[in-house]
């Protein structure tokens, strides 16, 4: 078992991670506000991939990435403060609007279903990441009428295949009794087994077992074999140490008393990020896209920069536009 990062993982249990809360996480842990949104969505939902259902359901638990000598910072200071930081954010994160964005995006990213049609079919997420480059194409050329009734056409076509998709949606189709298991009308059902989930894990960590020297490659494994072949998450647990899980179990009691996402939602705003390229090789391989093609583009262009005689070309403007269109 590798003993590294300790304070960081166990906050992942339930999905917190490095924002700014007044004017300290964010700013002490150098992370990027968009990867630990995704960080705190995915892990809540169980799901750690944004493919379609039958692609498989992904993983379940995800560690996010961050500076060993900023994290090391938090751990020799005021680390009992910081986690109840980072437990404030979640649950205000969980209560936002983003979230609900972010959650219905995520849900019908994974809908296992495309419609029917020549090209071989479509996911909603596709067609409706389409439907925002026609309109990115429709407000670029203004002064191009023939090019603008030609992108308004093709968007009057794409909404009629997302009417029809969101109508076969409603009836029976392969893997969809997962998909609305893993992502149920109420987010609630997942905030609710993720929190009673942690604390019955915390439960049986043992906070006093002993771990070996450390190897030649700095690692060490306990010395009890049945504890080295706990899960990811039993360990982080340990790692974190009896004191930091204890703000935890208690933010996690107290959150299940009460309304777990409540009617009336709040904004987040924008993080105020110090190096926003800290985390963007983890966030790249540890999420990845819907297969949109608009991510996944080799140009930095915008759509605005696109010539006259690649415009009436609808793939190479999705890559256009990448830079544009985000989550």
């Amino acid at each position: 078992m590798k003993i590294k990062l300790p304070l960081l993982i166990v906050l992942m249990l339930l999905s917190i991670s490095a924002y700014k809360i007044g004017d300290t996480i964010i700013a002490r842990l150098n992370m990027q506000a968009e990867y630990a949104q995704d960080m705190i969505a995915l892990n809540f939902i169980g799901r750690t991939d944004t493919k379609p259902m039958f692609d498989g359901v992904g993983k379940t638990f995800i560690l996010p990435h961050v500076n060993r000598g900023v994290l090391q910072t938090i751990i020799t200071g005021d680390k009992l403060a910081a986690a109840k930081d980072l437990c404030d954010y979640t649950k205000k994160y969980i209560n936002s609007e983003e979230f609900i964005t972010k959650y219905v995006k995520l849900k019908e990213g994974a809908m296992p279903l495309k419609d029917e049609h020549e090209d071989g079919g479509r996911s909603l997420s596709n067609l409706k990441e389409e439907n925002a480059v026609f309109d990115l194409n429709i407000k670029n050329y203004p002064n191009d009428a023939s090019y603008v009734a030609e992108q308004k056409k093709m968007k009057a076509a794409n909404l009629k295949r997302i009417d029809n998709l969101l109508i076969a949606s409603k009836n029976s189709f392969p893997d969809k009794e997962l998909w609305e298991k893993t992502y149920p009308e109420n987010p609630e059902v997942f905030v609710k087994k993720r929190l009673e989930e942690y604390l019955a894990l915390v439960a049986t960590v043992d906070f006093d077992a002993k771990l070996t020297e450390a190897d030649k490659y700095n690692i060490q494994k306990f010395v009890n074999p049945v504890y080295e072949k706990k899960n990811e998450k039993w360990k982080a647990c340990y790692r974190a140490g009896k004191e930091v899980n204890g703000v935890f179990s208690a933010f996690a009691k107290e959150w299940l008393k009460g309304e777990l996402i409540t009617t009336n939602k709040t904004t987040m705003g924008v993080a105020t990020e110090k190096n926003p390229e800290t985390n963007l090789k983890a966030s790249e391989s540890s999420i990845t896209s819907n297969e949109t093609g608009l991510q996944n583009s080799q140009t930095s262009d915008s759509v605005a920069q696109v010539s006259k005689a690649k415009k009436t070309m609808i793939s190479k403007l999705k890559d256009k536009a990448k830079k544009v269109i985000k989550d």
